[in-house]
């Protein structure tokens, strides 16, 4: 575990406040305070340590797949200087973003970023001065869903994206699935208990179902030559 260096402490709330632009790093801090849970789960031993850094994780590479969809602007770095991760970016303010876009997708998809830190039963570290920020009110814990319709939404959202990678790769096989981050991410997003997850027939079925959207025809082997 790397020790907190300078490019770890976020400025003050108020110098955050006043800026029109964050550090990726300060930005991140904002929502976990990533160093000090993960100083402490490492140095405890703490069973949990990999369900926490996949958490935090999953957040760090939401920001960067909504920089990528142009949800939040760069204004200056390059999001490759981020390319090796949580735990080996030695400085992430290396790429500074707009607040004001960061707070517009805060307020969006801030129902996301509150599930992925779940998993791992965490919360949104600064999370009233964000709601503050983007002038949203607290949010509220909706009405539990059923497994079975929390099951029937991550059905959807597994075959849709499913579906586009079939387009852009026809010839992608079960085991490129079942080892995609991204749609790991959906599975855990779901809120499913880990018991409930489905299992790979199930994953197979829906993969069979996005195959046939994308119309695209499985992967034949090669043929022996005689």
């Amino acid at each position: 575990m790397k020790p907190v260096n300078e490019f770890n402490k976020v400025p003050s709330l108020g110098t955050l406040e006043r800026s029109n632009n964050w550090g990726f790093g300060d930005a991140f801090q904002l929502l976990c305070d990533y160093t000090n849970i993960l100083a402490n789960a490492f140095h405890s031993g703490k069973p949990g340590f990999v369900k926490i850094d996949t958490a935090l994780r999953d957040v760090w590479t939401t920001i960067e797949d909504s920089i990528i969809d142009g949800k939040i602007r760069v204004k200056s770095g390059r999001l490759v200087d981020l390319s090796e991760g949580l735990l080996l970016t030695e400085n992430p303010n290396i790429v500074v973003i707009d607040k004001k876009s960061f707070l517009s997708w805060y307020h969006r998809d801030k129902q996301k970023i509150v599930q992925y830190l779940s998993y791992a039963d965490l919360e949104i570290h600064q999370e009233e001065f964000l709601d503050r920020l983007a002038k949203m009110d607290p949010l509220k814990t909706p009405h539990p869903k059923t497994n079975r319709a929390k099951r029937d939404r991550l059905r959807e959202d597994y075959i849709s994206s499913v579906t586009k990678k079939f387009k852009d790769n026809p010839d992608l096989q079960f085991p490129d699935f079942n080892n995609d981050y991204g749609l790991q991410k959906l599975i855990r997003l779901s809120g499913l208990p880990e018991d409930k997850h489905p299992k790979d027939s199930t994953l197979q079925g829906w993969i069979r179902e996005a195959r046939k959207k994308a119309k695209v025809k499985p992967k034949r082997g090669k043929q022996v030559k005689k």
